[in-house]
């Protein structure tokens, strides 16, 4: 390499090595931090990288027989699941039928679906419409109100216009009916993006705390996120955790440190799978989009 080619190569790496640092050193610092006695905390004044000492004691306590940590994960599970699934169903449906090009009034169908993304009707609209259907602090309310997203409804119609038209034409010939076709072909060609808006849903979904703030004031309804907000912002525990541990609760800066690995430990595992179809996904959708 030429001096100019060496440098830039070394200006990128100290670059990509410092972008790397600055995101993994704060998770490192939470991580080290849940698993150090507070003694050994204090001593150091809050500086630790390498733990010398190792306690599970913030563990033990937030996973204790009956805590909150546990109903609120299940919860957690049932709405990111359940959510992406009907997400996909509406998104999906609502893509396919946008891209054929013989849909009366598409256009207008499409431009109805980008102006929700301009305009919306606010914080207490939506909390008065939700009331009225009765769905406040009710399980469904938290897998209801993210169900759509019209951004992602228009990153997969434009996978789906990139299919040939001759494969559907095919299976239309040969008696397939339109969900036939939608089931049996286009999905089937469609995982990278399917992968990316999938993975996309569970994330808003697996780290909405503030429609339960807003909707949700059953701690026995709240999702795992909700429980992280409150031990974070509030310095101070949920009563109902307090009840179900039992004993006098350990320094709550070790508690706010295990409580974020808990929560953001799925998602660290499951990403690096799907990363791949993640990237593919959107370079596939942003063509035509």
């Amino acid at each position: 390499m030429s001096k100019g080619e060496a440098s830039f190569v070394t200006v990128n790496y100290t670059l990509l090595t410092a972008m790397t640092l600055i995101i993994v050193l704060p998770f490192w610092y939470v991580l080290a931090v849940s698993v150090t006695p507070y003694h050994v905390f204090s001593e150091k004044n809050g500086l630790i990288l390498f733990p010398r000492s190792f306690s599970l004691q913030y563990y033990e306590y937030l996973l204790a027989k009956g805590s909150l940590v546990y109903s609120s994960y299940a919860n957690t599970l049932r709405n990111t699941a359940g959510g992406v699934l009907l997400a996909l169903f509406l998104t999906v449906s609502a893509a396919y039928a946008l891209s054929e090009k013989k849909l009366p009034g598409r256009r207008i169908i499409l431009l109805y679906f980008i102006f929700t993304m301009l305009f919306k009707g606010g914080m207490i609209p939506a909390y008065i419409n939700i009331k009225a259907l009765g769905l406040l602090n009710s399980n469904l309310v938290l897998i209801l109100v993210m169900a759509y997203s019209a951004f992602n409804m228009i990153i997969i119609k434009s996978f789906f216009e990139g299919i040939p038209e001759s494969l559907k034409e095919s299976a239309s010939i040969d008696g397939a009916s339109e969900f036939r076709i939608l089931w049996q072909i286009v999905l089937p060609l469609s995982l990278p993006v399917m992968a990316t808006i999938s993975l996309l849903y569970m994330v808003v979904y697996w780290n909405d705390f503030f429609n339960a703030m807003l909707y949700v004031t059953d701690w026995g309804k709240a999702p795992v996120q909700l429980v992280l907000r409150t031990i974070i912002a509030n310095s101070s525990l949920p009563p109902e955790l307090l009840e179900a541990a039992g004993s006098a609760p350990p320094p709550t800066i070790g508690i706010q440190m295990a409580a974020i690995v808990i929560v953001a430990l799925p998602m660290m595992i499951i990403y690096p799978f799907v990363q791949k179809y993640f990237e593919q996904g959107m370079l596939l959708g942003s063509v035509k989009g």
